[in-house]
């Protein structure tokens, strides 16, 4: 019976093997047996992975972060043996021609388990065993690690005593009152006298200070930094005394530029009347001294040694209080340090403006959240507000400690042994006040660093081998996901992810590195039911990578070891069609643009190594690095180098689903294969028996060229070509596509045309 099975795309992924008679699975006829070097796109298409570009041989072993500022400042972090290099898309940054570097806080077992988030040009790091620390970016060559600092922002204002001259009273001295001088009788004057040069005495009249009318002694006094002033009156105007039986204690605290504020002042007590026998025109006067750096001054008021209550902010030195009620909903910081003896966080985040830390060795299961808006400040505020810091201790069956957050709607946390929900209760905004936690699975995490992908969380199982999301589901109010990972299971039966990284752009890929040293790309896109594995290899092994924006894509950037020697490469540019020329598709590659050239210096990295060679869009044969050169057949102006890899796509068994029935088990022959491609060059292409086998196959090469003149290379073909293939007939068939030129392939869809044995 004739049949044709078309796979018209390949947003299956790489499947388990032991998915290999599931024909009724929805990705069965959309997934492969074999995606070595290929990528998945988001449109369904297969196209080969682009090449490794050389960047620079590194000093030792490294750990990679992202930092991105925006898209055309973003930054890899390169964190070793204590030490730190910066590069960007290019390269490393230089200083005076030297790669530049600065002294790191951090071993490199410590910068592999480091937590990070970032907040404009600033990096928060927590690491268990390092207190948290800053990375600041002040220039393309200048960034400093900062210990971060719990200590109050400015010290407390001090009181301020300072010393009054009296004057006499006045009656003491004559009063002038004849002659244009004549003052009112209520006021007084001090008299001085002065001699001429002809001895003749004269004598000059001063008001003296009303306020001090009533003094009556001419010595210094001191005024104490708080006073009661008695300025009741009767109505003789007559002095009314005051009952001074309430004792009062003050509080002055110091607030900078940015609304940070002191610890409070030492108290400074005085005896008043009480709250309710306050008279009009009495007043307690308060006087501190300047704080460098302070803007304002909060002042804080209690009665008999009760907890002080704020009463006003002030941009003066003194203040004067005419019987206000203190408010006791609002309270003076204490700090106090958060994480004592050393005792450090390990996990790091940003939430709800605040900066949030978590889980240190003694206190797996504890979460501190600093005052909103302020991320130095995690005091203690008494009582309790609403943008007061937090500290949480979760209660659950285990403990575990946390390996990752991130900030959705709510607080999600990643432990060891499960995961949480921190939020708020009810409808009100997240605060110190309504701080509530919540489990939502029980999978646990093993990496530091989760993947957000728009608002789905990717993490690794605490077993390192599944990948699964985490999402919001209205119906059930509470966080739920899939195992991404169930259907390639194979990928990481015997193995674990190390490290990852998320490449947004062109086609959402979750890039994992596996602890053989291959790397596993995930093409994942939820909205369209997308989640496509394949598998990457290299001349030697992945060990760690990290994605920043660079113009509209991410550049993927990889610590690669070949051979004992690390080499920071970063992934090419996807290739988009055109010309070929400019296309990379080797690993560890250099690429030289400019004047013919016939010998191509400076591969010393590659020495004694076959390479491959792309010369002005034409395949050369490989040839072996010599003494750090090579010599092409012929002058060319833009010539790539660098080590080869094979890319391969096997299909699932072919199989096909009639009326009558499947082809499952079935005797079957495949006559021939259309291939779709896109923008391709050097494809073979062949039958499989044995599923996996592909050493065992009998390759076709597939003809490019068509009418393109002699000497110049076939231009990259769009269409579809047929093979004829061998006369197979077996139970089991796949059909594989494989690439081993340094040249671009898409592979759209295949129509399998195969003739079934009933």
């Amino acid at each position: 019976m004739p049949a044709s099975a078309l796979q018209s795309d390949f947003t299956g992924g790489e499947l388990s093997p032991a998915l290999s008679a599931r024909v009724e699975f929805a990705k069965y006829g959309k997934g492969c047996r074999t995606l070595k070097n290929f990528i998945v796109q988001s449109q369904g298409g297969a196209v080969k992975r682009p090449g490794f570009e050389l960047l620079d041989r590194l000093p030792g072993p490294a750990c990679l972060i992202p930092f991105a500022f925006n898209n055309e400042q973003a930054y890899c972090l390169v964190l070793g043996e204590n030490w730190l290099a910066v590069a960007t898309h290019e390269g490393f940054i230089l200083e005076n021609g030297v790669r530049y570097q600065i002294r790191s806080s951090y071993t490199l077992e410590q910068a592999e388990r480091l937590s990070y988030v970032q907040s404009g040009d600033v990096l928060f790091l927590a690491c268990h065993g390092v207190p948290p620390y800053k990375l600041m970016r002040y220039g393309h060559a200048d960034w400093r690690f900062e210990a971060m600092v719990f200590t109050p922002p400015l010290p407390p204002p001090e009181w301020d005593t300072r010393v009054d001259t009296a004057y006499s009273y006045a009656l003491d001295y004559p009063r002038p009152n004849t002659g244009p001088f004549n003052p009112p009788p209520d006021y007084a004057y001090a008299r001085s006298a002065s001699t001429d040069e002809n001895g003749a005495t004269s004598y000059a009249y001063a008001a003296i200070n009303y306020d001090l009318y009533k003094q009556s002694s001419s010595a210094e006094v001191t005024v104490a930094a708080v006073a009661f002033v008695n300025g009741a009156k009767k109505s003789d105007d007559s002095d009314s005394p005051a009952q001074l039986v309430t004792p009062y204690t003050y509080y002055v605290t110091a607030v900078d530029s940015r609304g940070r504020e002191s610890e409070l002042s030492e108290g400074a007590s005085i005896t008043g009347p009480s709250s309710n026998n306050w008279q009009a025109g009495d007043y307690m006067t308060l006087a501190w001294k300047g704080v460098p750096g302070a803007e304002e001054y909060r002042v804080y008021k209690s009665s008999f040694s009760g907890r002080p209550g704020y009463l006003a902010t002030v941009k003066t030195l003194v203040y004067q209080d005419y019987n206000a009620s203190p408010l006791l909903s609002e309270g003076a910081p204490k700090y106090e340090d958060p994480f004592p003896d050393g005792d450090y966080p390990g996990c790091v985040c940003l939430f709800e403006q605040r900066l949030v830390f978590a889980s240190s060795l003694k206190r797996p299961q504890t979460i501190w959240m600093s005052k909103s808006g302020d991320y130095n400040n995690f005091a203690v505020y008494t009582p309790v507000t609403d943008d007061a810091p937090i500290e949480l201790t979760l209660a659950g069956q285990e403990v575990s400690e946390a390996r990752w957050m991130a900030a959705l709607r709510s607080l999600i946390m990643g432990f060891s042994g499960l995961e949480w929900e921190i939020t708020g209760r009810g409808d009100a905004a997240f605060s110190a006040k309504n701080a509530k936690a919540s489990p939502q699975s029980y999978w646990g995490s093993s990496l530091k660093q989760a993947m957000i992908i728009g608002n789905i969380i990717l993490h690794v199982s605490s077993s390192g081998s599944q990948v699964r999301s985490l999402q919001y589901d209205f119906g059930s109010d509470s966080y739920g996901g899939l195992d991404l990972s169930v259907i390639a299971a194979h990928l990481l039966e015997k193995h674990r992810i190390t490290g990852w990284a998320y490449q947004k752009n062109p086609d959402s890929i979750v890039w994992c590195v596996r602890s053989d040293g291959a790397l596993l790309g995930l093409t994942f896109q939820a909205e369209h039911q997308i989640a496509a594995w394949h598998r990457h290899e290299t001349q030697g092994r992945f060990k760690a990578v990290c994605a920043v924006p660079h113009g509209f894509e991410h550049s993927l950037f990889a610590v690669v070891e070949r051979e004992s020697a690390l080499y920071l490469e970063r992934m090419a540019e996807r290739y988009t069609g055109g010309e070929v020329s400019g296309s990379v598709f080797m690993d560890c590659s250099l690429t030289h643009t400019g004047a013919p050239v016939q010998t191509i210096y400076g591969l010393e990295h590659l020495e004694g190594r076959e390479v491959g060679i792309l010369a002005d869009g034409a395949v050369m044969a490989p040839r072996k690095v010599e003494n750090g050169r090579i010599n092409l057949d012929y002058p060319a102006s833009l010539v790539t180098v660098g080590l080869l890899y094979t890319a391969d796509l096997e299909t699932m068994p072919v199989e096909f689903i009639g009326a009558s029935g499947s082809s499952v088990a079935l005797k079957k022959q495949i006559n021939a294969v259309d291939l779709f491609f896109r923008d391709s060059l050097g494809v073979q292409a062949g039958l499989c028996v044995t599923p996996g086998k592909l050493e065992k196959i009998r390759w076709q090469e597939v003809k490019w060229r068509t009418n393109e003149p002699y000497g110049k290379p076939p231009a990259p073909f769009n269409g579809i070509k047929q093979i004829t293939t061998a006369n197979l007939a077996d139970n089991s068939l796949t059909v594989c596509v494989r690439s081993e030129s340094p040249t671009p392939v898409t592979v759209l869809a295949l129509v399998s045309r195969m003739q079934v044995n009933q």
